[in-house]
């Protein structure tokens, strides 16, 4: 039993120490391109939103994860998304604590409006029902 409890959380770390992941809510006919990289979903999360699953950040990422929204060809914002140090880079030295130790800080961003100054947290399920429920 305890050979496969150690598997199993040696099996997860693996896991999670190889990938960070987020979601978005990006304007209509809008792509997003991170660190220069045009973004390709290749999933959804529990709420049908694009979720992107990449190799995480290096060091340059401490002070955000560079992004561009394009529409038609043409950059309608740049900016920088909120990161976070991954703590799970600590146990994988020396490689995951060098070269990529950030990942993204929320879960989902909302980029839905290109004239924010600022990148929101997605909203919950809770407040979405609480918005229509007062109009």
């Amino acid at each position: 039993m305890k050979n496969y409890t150690l598997s199993a959380f040696i099996m997860l770390a693996v896991l999670s120490g190889c990938h960070t992941s987020a979601s978005f809510i990006l304007p209509p006919d809008t792509d997003l391109m991170i660190n220069g990289e045009r973004v390709t979903f290749e999933a959804k999360d529990d709420e049908g939103r694009p979720k992107f699953e990449t190799r995480p950040f290096f060091w340059t990422s401490t002070i955000g994860i560079e992004y561009s929204l394009v529409q038609n060809d043409k950059v309608i914002k740049s900016d920088r998304l909120p990161s976070s140090f991954r703590i799970v880079s600590v146990f994988w030295p020396p490689y995951a604590l060098i070269y990529w130790p950030f990942g993204f800080r929320f879960d989902c961003y909302d980029l839905s409006d290109p004239k924010k100054e600022f990148v929101e947290k997605c909203p919950t399920h809770d407040k979405i029902t609480t918005k229509k429920a007062d109009q």
